[in-house]
């Protein structure tokens, strides 16, 4: 071989790469996703889908408006169910609970703002009190993912990964609270679509300890549609 590329090669290899910034990061998914001015066009979202859970199947329907309105309607076994949140309080119906409209908690409440964002959490963090940390590299399945650590201003966290080829997020893992007990859920994100300009994942599938828990799929999203307030008012006002 030529020596003096032996040297070059030597060169290379002894040069340490450049470690990546939580901005760089950022900066990459956002760019990926479809780039901050498109995103943020996005005022309103309807999703229908099927969830599949180790009870079943059941349908749904979700609806978004300006980042701070959510409703899920749900039909499963032919019982209809609802969660909402008006932008300042959470509320919703179960048959099994006798069917009329009832408030949530603030525990309620904060879960479903969060929720209400269609931006997604990585766009304008510190408007949603939230606190960002890269906390370095892991392999997924034979691929590279970056992990950002999330945490609101009840010190709750999660982690994002970051897919270092695609720079979509391809999986997050949550602990909840179950049973008095804590577990660590984890989301894996795939079948990214275009939507109005913007990549949204059309199946998330979530594992508990390597077990299957729960399957969502999305068959439809529409954008920037007009939604009234009244669909995610509380009944009872």
């Amino acid at each position: 071989m030529n020596y003096l590329m032996i040297l070059l090669v030597a060169l290379v290899v002894a040069v340490p790469s450049r470690a990546i910034t939580l901005e760089e990061i950022l900066a990459n998914h956002i760019a990926a996703r479809g780039g901050r001015e498109t995103i943020t066009k996005i005022r309103s979202m309807k999703v229908v889908g099927t969830m599949e859970t180790m009870g079943g199947e059941l349908s749904f329907t979700q609806y978004f408006k300006n980042n701070t309105k959510m409703r899920m309607d749900m039909s499963v076994q032919g019982m209809e169910i609802v969660q909402a949140y008006d932008g300042v309080q959470a509320w919703g119906t179960n048959p099994m609970s006798g069917g009329s409209p009832q408030l949530g908690g603030e525990a309620e409440a904060n879960q479903a703002a969060s929720q209400a964002n269609i931006w997604g959490e990585l766009i304008d963090p510190t408007d949603q009190g939230l606190t960002l940390e890269y906390v370095g590299a892991e392999d997924i399945d034979g691929m590279t993912a970056h992990l950002i650590k999330v945490t609101n201003v009840n010190k709750e966290s999660h982690l994002v990964y970051i897919d270092a080829i695609t720079w979509l997020e391809v999986k997050r893992t949550i602990t909840m609270a179950m049973m008095g007990q804590e577990a660590e859920m984890e989301m894996y994100l795939s079948n990214y679509k275009d939507i109005g300009g913007v990549q949204y994942p059309m199946q998330m599938d979530m594992e508990m300890d390597g077990q299957s828990v729960m399957s969502m799929k999305r068959e439809s999203v529409e954008v920037n549609i007009d939604i009234p307030d009244s669909l995610f008012a509380y009944p009872g006002n």
